[in-house]
């Protein structure tokens, strides 16, 4: 099924989802969102992958690319699972890597109720 996404801008946070296939021949749907992302870098994503029905290993890697790039920003990401992403998470290893929460509410409770990581240097 071929992935689509789209990107929903509030003040607070920013809720990037995808559906469909996640797998090599969509990566550059996926990295244009990455993209617009990391150029905005608004204060909180919410990836929801729970409409994900495949997820290979260049997915996979864009997703942890988008993590590590945006917490170096200081953004904080939340993922919304499918049973499809966490069985890959748990398989590869890299479900402790993000912070997972099964809805948009809890996703939005977590970053009301948790602190932004601290960015070093100051310019």
């Amino acid at each position: 099924m071929p992935l689509a996404t789209s990107i929903d801008e509030f003040p607070d946070a920013w809720v990037l989802c995808a559906q469909g296939d996640l797998d090599y021949s969509e990566c550059v749907t996926f990295r244009i969102d990455i993209d617009r992302i990391l150029r905005a870098a608004p204060p909180a994503v919410i990836v929801d992958f729970s409409h994900i029905e495949f997820l290979d290993s260049s997915g996979l890697g864009l997703l942890l690319s988008l993590s590590r790039e945006y917490a170096e920003t200081g953004g904080r990401l939340v993922l919304i699972s499918s049973e499809t992403v966490e069985s890959v998470l748990d398989m590869t290893r890299l479900k402790g890597v993000f912070t997972i929460e099964a809805d948009a509410v809890s996703a939005l409770e977590h970053l009301r109720n948790t602190e932004p990581p601290k960015v070093g240097g100051s310019g």
